[in-house]
This record gives structure tokens, sequence and C-alpha cells, in this order.
């Protein structure tokens, strides 16, 4: 499995941090995990296309994790556009009725294929890939999840946007590799959000083998403080996502 980072920062805009949106690669199939704005742009910049994709999973719907959303299924429509696989998009409950109300609306989906919208199940497989979600603990308007993928011996997880969750800790056990939001320093922690001691102590219980801080609103301060608060609480491979950063987890 391979992640690319499209997008690590949030809502505030940035040149050097694009709102939430990162690329999975299983085998030969294309995923996208939240689809912020200037996803599809990055997606080019790293040799990939939404042409491509497989699916997305959405963590939630505020805006920065879906600013490309109605870009991207308004694209999937456009002449030149030459697929045949299906397209299955992801997300958390309500989803489906939020884009039937919200997105196709103003970007009808495409016909010339299969497009498939669902609510993402507790488990469940495709070709070969286990894919489990779990409630996160975000906003009291929309429902929130976080994503695991399990391939060939190996896990991958996205917490989307969460504040603490005990529960959290066990959907993380063994992970190979955890991609934890990790908002805002310890001393200003915003409610919904994880810090960097909070993001190490989840880690730390559930003995993640490589984590990586993203999703950073702008600090007064070098990106070190948010390892120096992580490493605190976590002793494990510890990293800072950037923008088209390339992790590879081998089988």
């Amino acid at each position: 499995m391979k992640v690319i980072v499209l997008g690590s920062g949030t809502g505030v805009p940035s040149l050097r941090r694009g709102s939430p949106a990162y690329w999975l690669g299983v085998d030969d199939r294309q995923y996208l995990i939240d689809c912020g704005s200037g996803t599809l742009l990055q997606l080019e910049r790293i040799g990939a296309s939404f042409r491509d994709l497989d699916g997305a999973f959405i963590t939630h719907v505020h805006a920065d994790h879906i600013g490309d959303l109605t870009p991207m299924v308004h694209a999937m429509r456009l002449p030149g556009l030459t697929r045949e696989k299906p397209f299955t998009l992801h997300g958390p409950p309500g989803f489906t009725d939020f884009f039937n109300r919200i997105i196709a609306p103003v970007a009808a989906p495409p016909t010339r294929f299969p497009f498939l919208v669902q609510d993402a199940p507790l488990a469940w497989n495709m070709n070969g890939l286990t894919i489990l979600s779990h409630p996160t603990p975000h906003s009291d308007r929309f429902a929130s999840r976080a994503y695991r993928f399990e391939h060939q011996g190996r896990a991958i997880v996205f917490s989307g946007d969460t504040d603490w969750d005990d529960g959290l800790a066990g959907f993380l056990t063994g992970a190979d590799l955890a991609l934890l939001e990790c908002s805002t320093l310890d001393d200003d922690k915003v409610e919904g959000h994880l810090t960097p001691g909070l993001c190490g102590r989840l880690a730390a219980m559930a003995r993640v083998r490589r984590l990586l801080l993203t999703h950073f609103y702008p600090i007064d301060g070098p990106d070190s403080l948010f390892l120096d608060q992580c490493r605190a609480q976590f002793s494990g491979e510890l990293g800072l996502a950037e923008d088209r950063l390339s992790v590879e987890i081998a089988p």
C-alpha cells in the first residue's frame, strides 16, 4: 500500500499546505481519502488523475474536506472522459442524503459508467481490501468517520477530524501507519480536534508502528513544536505530513 499526502493543511489558505486529501494506492487500485480544495490539481502534480480513481472515502462533510468533491463529480461527466470501471463514493452516516441534496443538484452523477454513493458500513471488503470505519467525535452537526485499510497483513488508518476517543485507540491498534489530525499545539487545543500530545498518547496506546501528524493550522513557531510535544508521549517512528509526501508500506 502507498499513501501520498495531497493536502496536509486545513481550510486556512496556504501556499504550503492544501486542504485535507490523501491518495491511497492498493495494488492497481487508487482511492481518495477526503477531497479538499485543490485535490484535483494535486492529483495531476503527482502523476495521477481523477480519471483513474476507483473510489473515494469522505471522513465528514465540513467544507475543507469536500471542497473539490463537486468539481470532481462534475468533471466525470465532461466530454473526453473514457472509463468503464465503477467509481464508489463512501461517506459517514447521512452522506448519501447529503450527496443527493447538496452535490447532485449542481453536479449530476456521471451516467457513462457505474457511479455509486453509499454510507460506509462499519466493515466491508472490496477486492481483497478490508475497510473498517469508526465514529469519531468532531461535530454536533455532521457525523464523522475514521477509516482503516487492511491488505496483505498491513494496516493504514486515517483519523479524519476527531477529538479524543477511547475507542479510537483500539481502532488504531497495530497499524503500520496512522495519519492523525493534529490541528493545534497542546496549549491551544480546539474542541473536536487532537493535539500533538493526544496524538502521541493514542499512538502509544495502540502500538502504532509509524505516526504521521497532519491537518495543521498555522502556528506561531516552528513546526518542530508539533514533533516535540508528540514525542513526549510516543517513542515510535514519527513525522509531519507535507503536501506530496509519499509513504509506502510493503506487504
